[in-house]
């Protein structure tokens, strides 16, 4: 490749590939350098031909015009100048690169293999046998750890799903164990929990009829649903006073439940005369004009954990004794369990009332055949809810009966509805009977049901109407201890007072009485006023006129 230098020391390379753009300004302007030199055409000279003309490159440097170079030329330069710059590190003083690097002296060992020829050694040859290891004897077991054996292991049982929440009313009702075993009728009413209720007046409604609720609870100042939580009723005949069996768990302190049974008794013309026997505070109303002339057997009996009993005479030294399984079913044993009323009714938490009739058939006495079968025992669990849920399981003579009831509810009730119930009500016991489910199993019969709050009310009135009935007392009666009842709620300012704090006066002689005899409640008859059971308000009783005088 030839090189040329201009006057001013620049050295022109010559371009094989694509020209510069200094280069190929330089061609742009030939016909301008050559009239610069004094060519008139340039074409006709042999300087024209042989610069301009021949197609040369002008010379950046001085402005004179290179020969041309054919690309044959230049081919054949590239290729010599490309050989002499390969050659010249092969030869003595040359302008090769002379690079050293000090390598570290490495140290190698080597090592001697046998060849073993692939195909002989897999036709012929045996693999060495691979060495046993020692067996390591198992660790002792002891004598309830078994033996592992070697085995596919059992899979995990997967987790049991959580067993479903029982019913309502699934659970049988153990009432019957809070009263004598003579007994036929049993009743728990939770009352802290009714209190509240829409309906609750219905229920003290229900209770209001017997002769122990209007002695105790209208006669000593008491609020039945306000001032206990629990109350037990049990009674071989309810309509014998004498045999009925009363437990209560109250609210109030123990003087003024004694406050206020000494206040019922004296409203009754009697007298409690209170002893501790065995520790345990215990007292017998008896009539003050005659004490010996006692038709009541009861005593009022405290006992632990705020409960106090109205019991039979007879059950004292049992009671006084504690419970003793090896003697069976005494009263010792069921005194014991009503300290435990709260166990009671926590079996059956959302029960408000649980009502237990046993052995019916001995009991009530028929003139002739029922319309319908009649069962044998029969258990009520009511919910304590606005709207409650009401459970009634029916237990039969035999299997016959209770399929006789079953068909007749299904087919002859709705037109005994239809029929004899009044007008007025009719659909109200038409819901009720088309929500009622009826399942039976061998001789049980149950109904399960839920009501409205309307409705609710309306069976429990219909179930006061037939207490009243049973017990025998009139609507002006059961009336006038309402009333009665209110007054003495209303005075004691919804329960802000105490009984005492209310009934007994702050001034002992303003009342007319000795100091410490409580005055009767408002409502009760005083010295000359009417005879119980008769409405405060009834006009007075005119004696009749004395008979005229013979003649």
């Amino acid at each position: 490749m030839p090189f040329r230098a201009c006057s001013k020391g620049h050295v022109l390379i010559a371009s094989f590939g694509s020209r510069s753009p200094r280069i190929a300004r330089a061609q742009r302007r030939p016909q301008t350098l050559a009239r610069e030199t004094g060519g008139s055409g340039g074409a006709s000279g042999p300087e024209g031909r042989g610069g301009a003309g021949s197609g040369g490159r002008v010379r950046a440097c001085d402005g004179t015009l290179a020969p041309h170079v054919t690309p044959t030329r230049r081919i054949l330069a590239a290729a010599l100048g490309s050989l002499a710059l390969h050659l010249s590190p092969l030869l003595p003083g040359g302008c090769g690169l002379n690079i050293k690097l000090e390598m570290p002296e490495l140290e190698f060992e080597v090592t001697q293999f046998e060849t073993v020829e692939l195909d002989q050694e897999l036709k012929g040859a045996r693999p060495p046998e691979p060495q046993l290891e020692p067996e390591v004897p198992p660790p002792p077991m002891g004598p309830d750890k078994p033996p592992e054996v070697d085995g596919p292991k059992p899979e995990e049982k997967p987790p049991e799903p959580p067993k479903p929440k029982p019913k309502f009313g699934e659970k049988t009702s153990r009432v019957a164990e809070l009263g004598p075993g003579s007994s036929n009728f049993f009743m728990l009413l939770a009352a802290k929990k009714v209190s509240g209720l829409p309906f609750a007046d219905a229920i003290v409604e229900i209770m209001s009829p017997l002769p122990d609720f209007d002695f105790i609870v209208t006669g000593g100042g008491f609020h039945a649903l306000k001032d206990f939580n629990y109350i037990v009723i049990a009674s071989p005949n309810l309509r014998d006073l004498t045999q009925t069996f009363l437990a209560v768990e109250y609210r109030l302190s123990q003087a003024e439940v004694q406050a206020g049974l000494e206040r019922a008794a004296a409203g009754e013309g009697e007298k409690i005369e209170w002893e501790v026997r065995d520790g345990r505070t215990m007292g017998n109303p008896r009539p003050i004009a005659d004490p010996d002339q006692d038709d009541d057997p009861r005593w009022f009996v405290f006992l632990d954990d705020d409960v106090a009993v109205y019991v039979r005479e007879e059950f004292l030294p049992a009671i006084t004794a504690g419970p003793d399984e090896s003697k069976g079913d005494t009263a010792g044993n069921f005194v014991a369990n009503l300290t435990k009323l709260k166990t009671f009714a926590a079996r059956e938490p959302r029960a408000g009332l649980q009502l237990v009739l046993k052995d019916i058939h001995a009991v009530v006495k028929l003139k002739g055949e029922p319309p319908f079968p009649i069962p044998n025992n029969l258990e009520l669990m009511a919910e304590a809810a606005s709207s409650p849920e009401l459970v009634i399981k029916s237990e039969y003579l035999d299997a016959v009966d209770a399929t006789k009831m079953e068909r007749q509810w299904s087919e002859d009730l709705p037109a005994f509805i239809d029929d004899k119930v009044p007008f007025y009500a009719r659909f109200m016991v038409r819901s009720f009977y088309e929500a009622t489910e009826v399942a039976r199993d061998d001789k049980s019969l149950n109904l399960r049901a839920d009501f409205t709050k309307d409705q609710a009310k309306f069976i429990l009135e219909q179930i006061a109407e037939q207490s009243r009935r049973m017990l025998r007392r009139t609507p002006e009666q059961l009336e006038a201890a309402r009333k009665q009842r209110e007054e003495m709620w209303a005075a004691r300012k919804n329960g802000k007072l105490t009984p005492s704090e209310a009934l007994t006066p702050k001034d002992p002689g303003k009342s007319g009485k000795p100091p410490g005899e409580p005055v009767k409640p408002p409502g009760l008859p005083q010295d000359g006023g009417p005879a119980p059971g008769i409405p405060s308000d009834a006009p007075p009783v005119t004696p009749p006129p004395a008979p005229a005088p013979s003649p």
